[in-house]
């Protein structure tokens, strides 16, 4: 996967991914993709979008 300037590496995802919901057994609605969502708010922060 070619790294994107705002996004996360393979290797970072790996150390914080289990930190979020969605695993398997875990009652509730999970997202469809975690690590999307966290390059999202990455991409607002470093960006300084409003």
């Amino acid at each position: 996967m070619a790294i994107r300037r705002y996004e996360l590496s393979d290797a970072q995802w790996l150390q914080i991914a289990s930190l979020f919901p969605g695993k398997i057994g875990d009652s509730g609605r999970s997202s469809s993709d975690n690590r999307l969502f966290i390059d999202g708010c990455l991409w607002v922060l470093r960006s300084g979008a409003h």
